[in-house]
């Protein structure tokens, strides 16, 4: 068998959010999402599919995946890690976005033909599933106010969702917003007091507080027991993560904006937080996100993968979620939206996806409805500032 072409489409989707200017300042959310898929075609009837989708970058990702067009075609795509490593010998730049993304789009493509071709799922060939059914969440926190939390939390618990995650102090307009930081925990609390102890709260401060007032928010909303505060700073300082994971009472998780092994590495070898979320899409797919896992299970971290992307890199997840030993819960953003690009057999039954045992990634690509969806720009980019115009965010 033999590699014969490459697609990729690229289209928007819609997030839910309003138009920039409808929620005053707290209009920070993008109103779509662009998308990118990647087919890898043979000269069979096999095919594989793979996600190379990135807020804001899409469009360089697609660059990039149609310039490597000469290193994959002819080529056996049964070799999956060889290609993928042949690529990146290739290349002087072993990290960043666009690559890590890049090339997870590729390699997950590359499973998939290999699992359709031997006629197993794709942790069939990692090594087998150590679990049938994988835990999520995804959303059911806003901060808007106190009564629009507990009525989404309500609706969110109702639907069958066991997690909950929102994104607290993004209404601060400096960086000690002693008043955004105790709305924020009256919002948990009223949702913790809303939804129980038994459902899991996750806290997403996007990294972009400074490590004091992360410090100060995890002391004040500890008492409501959330799962985790993550990204409670800026990446680039592993000492002010550690920091902070030392001095937190509520657990911290971060690793979405790392992409390399040895950037994954560093933050393991301090201990710098109690749950790491590589985010697969990203940083160099399925193969890489083995190797990090292992890593971080020999440091006694768990894995908690972030996802913001679409159903060809929601379905790669559970495949390598299910192999894993360190796993803690999966973010399934997306998860209600999979039937309109996708065909699978996933459902959500009391917060566990339970695995497919369909060939490859288990889905099949509804590839003559996303070949229609539209591309008309880059996602616009946030205004993210405190009130005296400074930059806040990220």
């Amino acid at each position: 068998m033999k590699i014969t072409g490459l697609k990729t489409y690229m289209f928007n989707v819609p997030t839910g959010s309003p138009p920039p200017g409808k929620r005053g300042r707290r209009s920070i959310a993008s109103t779509f999402k662009t998308w990118l898929f990647l087919k890898v075609e043979t000269d069979t009837e096999l095919s594989g599919w793979g996600e190379g989708s990135i807020e804001w970058l899409s469009p360089v990702v697609k660059t990039t995946l149609e310039g490597w067009r000469e290193l994959l075609v002819g080529q056996d795509p049964l070799n999956v890690v060889a290609l993928c490593d042949d690529i990146s010998d290739r290349l002087p730049w072993k990290g960043g976005p666009v690559l890590g993304s890049a090339l997870a789009a590729v390699n997950m493509a590359l499973y998939d033909i290999a699992g359709k071709a031997w006629g197993v799922p794709i942790y069939q060939i990692l090594g087998g599933r150590k679990r049938d059914r994988i835990r999520v969440y995804h959303g059911g926190i806003s901060f808007e106010s106190v009564q629009e939390a507990v009525a989404r939390a309500r609706a969110a618990v109702a639907s069958g969702v066991r997690g909950l995650k929102g994104n607290p102090l993004e209404m601060r307009t400096w960086p000690m917003d002693r008043a955004a930081l105790d709305e924020c925990v009256r919002i948990v609390a009223a949702v913790r007091e809303e939804v129980g102890p038994e459902i899991d709260l996750m806290l997403d401060t996007h990294g972009s507080p400074n490590p004091a007032l992360a410090i100060a928010f995890a002391d004040a909303v500890a008492p409501y027991k959330p799962l985790f505060l993550e990204e409670p700073c800026k990446v680039g300082s592993i000492a002010a993560l550690k920091e902070i994971s030392a001095r937190s009472p509520v657990p911290i998780a971060t690793g979405e904006k790392l992409f390399s092994y040895r950037e994954f590495k560093e933050v393991i070898d301090a201990r710098a937080c109690a749950f790491l979320q590589p985010d697969l899409s990203h940083s160099f797919g399925i193969t890489q996100f083995l190797a990090v896992s292992r890593l971080a299970e020999d440091a006694q971290i768990l894995m908690a993968p972030h996802n913001a992307s679409g159903p060809i890199h929601l379905a790669a997840l559970f495949q390598a979620d299910a192999v894993i030993s360190n796993f803690l819960v999966q973010e399934a953003w997306g998860l209600e939206r999979m039937d309109r690009y996708v065909e699978h057999d996933l459902s959500l039954v009391d917060g566990h996806v339970r695995l497919s045992d369909r060939p490859g990634l288990g889905i099949r690509v509804k590839e003559s409805d996303i070949a229609k969806l539209r591309y008309d720009d880059s996602m616009s980019y946030r205004q993210y500032r405190h009130a005296d115009g400074s930059w806040k965010g990220w």
